[in-house]
This record gives structure tokens, C-alpha cells and sequence, in this order.
């Protein structure tokens, strides 16, 4: 009776000296793979402490309980370090929070409008259903790293669908008139317009170009402009980057509902990719396309032909470039000569159209209705592939001296080689469930993780070291 007696004092206190904080709205381009820590005077101001790693419950709704003691308390949010501490809404600097804690069970219900590195929500025109991804998301076939940005329809967090997928290039222009040099297509705008108006919906993935544009956007050399890289550039988006978006999010991953689409250069790259991976890409939109750029472009299709249910939208001013037109016209012919109807090629001239921003984000809706009309939704959803074998996640990230590694369950044995951003291999170990790697001795920078399954799966994650 003695031992019930204690047993039945104890439970009711079970909870108490915890404090619960509740992030119950994150600026929404705080990226999506990055992990949230509390920092404050309970725990020495450690910026990407594991014990107060925050638990992501939502795209930016985020909790985190602890016991700190009782009184006055001081705190900031971070993403794993000081120099991506949390900001106003113009990403300016703001004071320690403050709480005073009873010492018993309590909630704090917080919003973070900005980051330091990125700014906030005061200082963006993209819409709230617009993400970041990753802000260096590994490109291995060219040792570089790209931002990205993922547009999610106005249901997605509200049901259960699952949505074609385009690819779309220059991100940095799509959505975010403080990200563009030259103006936004206002692609989220448009499509949120078309989805209050009976549109099923679509995700769209923004992959920033760099500094090496000219190079990634044709896989052919133009002796006075550059080029040559295009071919890893596309396998990248095939190979990993494409995986990664079907594995994140609830996508058609078939080809008949993947798209790539876009403008000057973009549009060559997006009709070599469409040629050269036609059971990736079904839609290929072609605003204002650079085909002067290079005459191989043609010589593709003629040697590889075109699968007779893609789908081509082509569109320019006809003021552009003497050779805009000709071009896309040489084009669209091309292609019904390889056997493509004339029913699922539409070539659009505007005799005010040109070769500016806003002219593309004027087209864009007729483009993308275009090549996504007539799909049968409730069909691909039945036929959909298998699952995918589970992988692994690592905390934090960035990291310091150690980090976590965790498989998604805890049957499947994982090889985790640890690469330098060279494809180096530096170490091994497998992880079966939890495991904590030792990173000390390693150089800051960035790293490359890659978990080959007992089944042969490979996955590569990015791990950044910030000692």
C-alpha cells in the first residue's frame, strides 16, 4: 500500500520545472532543411546546443521543452550559429528575449519575423506558401552549391494531394522582387491567382542561377560567351536534386506531370534538358529561348528525337532579336518533323513582348496552363511508385564537434562515408538507429555525407562544419 501511495504522490508532479517555447510562426523563407536552437543564459549562450534543439512540427511552426531554472531568463533563437541569430522583420538586430519562470510547468508562445543572414518578412515579396529549401544545396557534378526555393500550393498543408512538379531556373527572380535584379516573374502571385480560381495546383522548385550561369546553361561551348558545364547541370537536377523534392514533399514524380521551363538562356537549357531527359520531363515551357547561343541545340533532336507525349510551349516578342523568332519557329517545325502532333506545341508571338522580366511574368500563367491542362490527377495518384527506402537525418547542421546521425527507422544498417567537397573520402562508420560521429578534427567548411543501405540505396546530405 506504501509503494501505490508513493507511486500516486509522484505521478501528479511528473511535468512540473518545464517550460515549453512554441515557435508558432518562423519568416517562412527560413530554410526548411536548417535546424533551430534556443541559446540563452541557462545553457552558456550555445548557439547549436543538441539539448536545445528545437523539434519542427510544421513548415516554420517549431517546440522545444526544457528545464531551466527558475527566475529571471534571457534568450535568442538560432540556426546553429551567431551569425544566423534571429531578427526583426527587416533582418535587423533585436534584444535577448526575456521570461521570468515560476519554476512549474509553462508555455511561451514566440514568432520569429527574420534571420540576420536573410532578412525577414519586411524586406520580401514572396507569398507566405513560398520556401527555402536549402540555401546551399550541393551540386557534386560541379562543386558548387545553389539556393532553393520551393513554391507549395495554397492546400498543401491543409490536405492530403499530391501535385505535378516544375523545375524552373534564374530562382532568384521568380518570386522576390528583393532577390531580382531586374524585376519578379511573380510567379507565386500568378499561381495562387490561378488556384482561388478552380487550378488543381502545382509545386514549383526556383533554383538560383550564380556567377557561373552562362557556363551551366548550355552543355555546348559558345567560343565568346562560355558554356559546357550544362550537362551536369541537368543531371544534377535529375540525379539529386529532383530525388530530394520527391522525397521532401508530396509530389507526381511521374514524367508526365514533371516539368522544366525557362527564360533566355533558361529556355535553351530547359529544351536541352526535355531532349535529353524525356523520361524526367514531359513539360517544357520556352520563354523567350536563347537558341542563337548555340546551333547544336538543333543537331540534339535531330539525333535524339522527341517522345510523342511531350509536351512544348514557346513564347517571345517579336522585337527581341532579328533571330528570336526564326529560331523558335526552326524549332517547333524540328519537332513535328521527330514526330511530336501539332496539338502539343503551341508557339506564341507578341509583337510588345520583350526580353525583360516582366514580360515573362505576364506569360508565365498561359505557359503553365498550357502544359499542365488535361492531366488526370486522381489516376496518377493511384498509380503512384513505391515508397522509398527510409534514409538518415543529421543533427545538428551546421555542426562543431560532433553530430548525430539517425536513420529513419531503426532496421536498416547504413555505410555513412564522409567526404571533403572534393569527393575525398575522409571516414566511415555505420549507424543503425542513433550514432554520434566526431567531427573535431576536421576543417570548417563544407562536406558532403554519403549512406549507402544495406539494400544499396545512396543518399548524399550536405554537412557544414562551423567549429
Amino acid at each position: 500500500m506504501k509503494k501505490l501511495l508513493l507511486i500516486a504522490l509522484f505521478i501528479p508532479m511528473i511535468g512540473w520545472g518545464q517550460l515549453t517555447i512554441n515557435i508558432t510562426y518562423a519568416y517562412n523563407l527560413t530554410p526548411l532543411t536548417d535546424t533551430l536552437f534556443l541559446a540563452g543564459d541557462f545553457n552558456s549562450w550555445a548557439a547549436n546546443s543538441l539539448a536545445y534543439r528545437f523539434t519542427r512540427t510544421a513548415f516554420n511552426v517549431f517546440q522545444i521543452t526544457i528545464n531551466p531554472p527558475a527566475g529571471a531568463l534571457q534568450y535568442k533563437v538560432t540556426r546553429g550559429a551567431w551569425a544566423s541569430v534571429e531578427a526583426d522583420a527587416q533582418g535587423a538586430s533585436i534584444s535577448n528575449r526575456t521570461y521570468t519562470y515560476s519554476g512549474t510547468a509553462s508555455t511561451i508562445n514566440i514568432q520569429i519575423n527574420g534571420w540576420a543572414d536573410i532578412g525577414g518578412n519586411g524586406h520580401t515579396t514572396a507569398a507566405s506558401n513560398v520556401y527555402i529549401l536549402d540555401m546551399n544545396f550541393p551540386i557534386p557534378q560541379l562543386n558548387r552549391t545553389r539556393r532553393i526555393w520551393v513554391y507549395l500550393p495554397p492546400d498543401y498543408q491543409t490536405s492530403a494531394k499530391n501535385y505535378p512538379v516544375m523545375y524552373m531556373h534564374d530562382g532568384q527572380n521568380l518570386f522576390d522582387q528583393y532577390t531580382s535584379a531586374f524585376g519578379e516573374w511573380q510567379v507565386d502571385e500568378s499561381l495562387n491567382t490561378l488556384f482561388s480560381q478552380g487550378d488543381y495546383g502545382i509545386i514549383i522548385v526556383g533554383i538560383d542561377n550564380s556567377s557561373a550561369r552562362m557556363d551551366e546553361y548550355s552543355p555546348w561551348v559558345n567560343t565568346s560567351y562560355g558554356g559546357g558545364q550544362g550537362d551536369e547541370y541537368t543531371s544534377w537536377i535529375v540525379n539529386n536534386l529532383k530525388p530530394a523534392i520527391d522525397s521532401k514533399f508530396r509530389t507526381l514524380p511521374q514524367p508526365e506531370f514533371t516539368g522544366i521551363a525557362g527564360s533566355s538562356l533558361g529556355g535553351l537549357i530547359s529544351q536541352y534538358g526535355g531532349i535529353q531527359y524525356p523520361q524526367t520531363f514531359k513539360k517544357i515551357g520556352l520563354l523567350s529561348p536563347a537558341f542563337w547561343y548555340t546551333d547544336t541545340i538543333f543537331s540534339q533532336i535531330h539525333a535524339l528525337g522527341v517522345m510523342p507525349d511531350q509536351k512544348f510551349y514557346f513564347v517571345s516578342g517579336t522585337t527581341e532579336d532579328a533571330t528570336m523568332v526564326p529560331l523558335m519557329v526552326n524549332m517547333k517545325d524540328s519537332l513535328i518533323s521527330k514526330g511530336l502532333d501539332t496539338s502539343r506545341v503551341r508557339l506564341k508571338t507578341c509583337v510588345d513582348g520583350a526580353h525583360s522580366e516582366w514580360f515573362w511574368a505576364r506569360e508565365f500563367p498561359m505557359c503553365y496552363q498550357y502544359l499542365f491542362a488535361g492531366l488526370n490527377f486522381t489516376t496518377a495518384v493511384n498509380t503512384l511508385p513505391a515508397a522509398k527506402e527510409p534514409g538518415f537525418e543529421i543533427y545538428p547542421n551546421p555542426a562543431s564537434d560532433k553530430i548525430v546521425l539517425r536513420t529513419d527507422n531503426g532496421e536498416t544498417l547504413w555505410n555513412i562515408q564522409l567526404l571533403n567537397i572534393n569527393g575525398e573520402l575522409l571516414l566511415t562508420q555505420h549507424i543503425k538507429g542513433n550514432e554520434v560521429l566526431n567531427t573535431a578534427s576536421l576543417a570548417n567548411g563544407i562536406y558532403l555525407l554519403k549512406g549507402i543501405s544495406a539494400k544499396g540505396t545512396v543518399i548524399t546530405k550536405k554537412l557544414v562544419l562551423q567549429h
